[in-house]
């Protein structure tokens, strides 16, 4: 049996994140343009997600706290968990996927599996993330 979208997206974040946890000082400062460092680009990503959330509860959008980068993983699984219990339609849910996917290999410099992309349904997840990542609102450096 298949999993379900929104168990794609609990799967691949808590995957993520377990790696991210791992990483030191150095790895984070790196560079990862046009965000800025890794720990940036997770920022981006962590608040993107929160946004997701937000939008699907009703909420305000708000700028998440900028945590020390040896936190940004325990925001991103933070923000990852709360998106995952609001239950987002399953064409969202694979856009968001992608969105993780997309900086998931920016970050770990690793090719989407293609059981991963067929699981997602989608024949460019890519691309599919930089368009979810374009649409999110959010440029490198903040709130467009």
């Amino acid at each position: 049996m298949s999993e379900e979208p929104v168990d794609l997206l609990r799967r691949e974040s808590r995957s993520l994140v377990q790696r991210l946890r791992l990483w030191t000082p150095a790895r984070w400062a790196a560079g990862a343009e046009p965000y800025g460092t890794r720990a940036d680009l997770v920022r981006h990503l962590a608040q993107a997600l929160a946004d997701t959330a937000a939008r699907l509860e009703g909420q305000p959008l708000r700028d998440l706290p900028r945590l020390d980068d040896l936190g940004v993983a325990d925001q991103l699984a933070v923000v990852s968990d709360d998106l995952v219990r609001v239950r987002p339609a399953e064409h969202l849910t694979r856009a968001v996927t992608a969105h993780l996917l997309l900086h998931r290999r920016d970050l770990l410099g690793e090719d989407v599996p293609p059981g991963l992309a067929a699981a997602l349904g989608l024949d460019d997840v890519v691309a599919a993330g930089t368009t979810i990542c374009e649409e999110s609102g959010r440029t490198p450096l903040g709130r467009t």
